[in-house]
């Protein structure tokens, strides 16, 4: 018998042996790389929840660029008491300066500050000409703006003083801060539509209100920091 018909099931088998092993190892390495590509996307992807959503609204930074240096409070001051006149020279002691890491959400709120007031006012001004508002609609316009600033802050105060009692930032809690967001601004829509007659009130709904909401509003949750981070994206890393 011809040893090549013989030996032709047998290198059957082992092909098929071979191919297996081959199919199952490449196998292996396509779930081990769809595993890590997926690991990495999950950890690039903002969520839709917490903090993270409301810094991206604010354009609060995930990290400052240029970290600030703020004067720490003596201890005079902490304690309400009114230092003597050039007691700082007298004694010579230097004013402290306490540089803030670029994670940390006073840089971030700060820088994002500083931004939005380098074209805040440019802003205005194309809308007060838009809109073809006079003295008193802009005088109103900008009480409007104002008004819808301090209403953020103070609901953002609010939320802050509640966290501080509570163990982290819970998902109603969000929707609270996102709500009271949306309302702050929505008021500020019919605010500014008085301002102008009836024909124009359509270019009032067209305007995007959120980029005159000031940055510094969210100020209050610098105390309570630790438990609004770890919530969402764009507002910082996870904190264990």
């Amino acid at each position: 018998m011809n040893k090549s018909i013989v030996l032709l099931p047998l290198a059957f088998v082992l092909g098929g042996v071979v191919g297996y092993w081959n199919n199952a190892e490449e196998a292996r390495l396509c779930r081990e790389r769809a595993a890590k590509a997926e690991k990495a996307s999950a950890e690039r992807k903002p969520k839709s929840d917490g903090f993270g959503s409301f810094a991206q609204m604010m354009q609060i930074p995930r990290e400052a660029t240029r970290p600030p240096k703020r004067a720490k409070p003596s201890p005079a001051a902490e304690g309400g008491a009114e230092p003597a006149p050039d007691a700082a020279k007298d004694d010579g002691a230097e004013e402290t300066v306490v540089e803030f890491k670029p994670e940390d959400l006073r840089a971030r709120i700060d820088e994002a500050a500083d931004l939005w007031r380098t074209r805040i006012e440019v802003a205005k001004a194309n809308a007060i000409e838009k809109l073809g508002l006079d003295a008193a609609g802009q005088r109103k316009f900008e009480e409007s703006l104002a008004a819808m600033n301090d209403r953020i802050r103070d609901s953002i105060q609010t939320i802050a003083d509640a966290l501080a009692n509570e163990e982290k930032m819970t998902h109603e809690t969000n929707v609270r801060l996102m709500g009271d967001l949306a309302t702050a601004i929505a008021e500020t829509y019919d605010g500014i539509g008085e301002c102008v007659d009836e024909s124009r009130r359509g270019e009032v709904s067209e305007m995007m209100l959120l980029e005159f909401v000031d940055p510094s509003v969210a100020e209050p949750l610098i105390a309570v920091q630790d438990k609004v981070e770890g919530i969402g994206p764009g507002g910082g890393r996870d904190r264990k």
